[in-house]
């Protein structure tokens, strides 16, 4: 499997009322992306903060209200989140999106069965994580940037350590 490495600062869109933005137990329950339901849990994380807005907009596709009318205090916080250096699975050049058996125009309509395979074979092979072509606000061929999935791997947890927390009035693109 290719790999590329990533380190630094990542960010994750959080609801004001969680108490700890790196807790995976709810996506361990609900699955994501590269994990599936109930087999481990993982932190999804943005590279940039126009990436994390994207994914704040896309939460909101499809609802009869959009992000902006909420009101300020149930807007997402941002919280930042030292990744630890490593070599993470490739998902985001085109060698490493066709070595993992995913079309060129991956993240664009490839579904969360398909991914959640490729992250259990990870996982089982003692991966890291997955850097992955950010799937907000996608299009066939077209992606707006990069997110990280970090495996929880209990005690061990994922080696992310929390840092800054904004609320939205302070991170969010006029």
């Amino acid at each position: 499997m290719r790999h590329v490495h990533r380190e630094g600062v990542y960010f994750r869109v959080c609801d004001p009322d969680w108490t700890d933005c790196g807790d995976t137990s709810h996506n361990r329950r609900m699955g994501g992306r590269w994990n599936p339901r109930g087999r481990f849990g993982a932190l999804y994380l943005n590279a940039t903060r126009e990436v994390a807005a994207a994914n704040a907009r896309v939460n909101f596709a499809g609802e009869m209200h959009l992000l902006h009318d909420l009101r300020p205090e149930y807007r997402p916080d941002l919280q930042s989140f030292e990744v630890p250096a490593a070599e993470y699975l490739d998902a985001v050049t085109p060698e490493g999106v066709a070595e993992l058996g995913l079309p060129a125009g991956y993240p664009g309509r490839v579904g969360w069965r398909r991914c959640q395979a490729v992250g259990l074979a990870a996982y089982e092979a003692g991966e890291p994580g997955v850097a992955c072509r950010s799937a907000a606000e996608a299009d066939a061929g077209d992606w707006v940037g990069e997110e990280l999935a970090l495996f929880d791997r209990g005690g061990a947890g994922t080696g992310a350590r929390p840092r800054r927390r904004l609320k939205f009035s302070r991170w969010y693109p006029e």
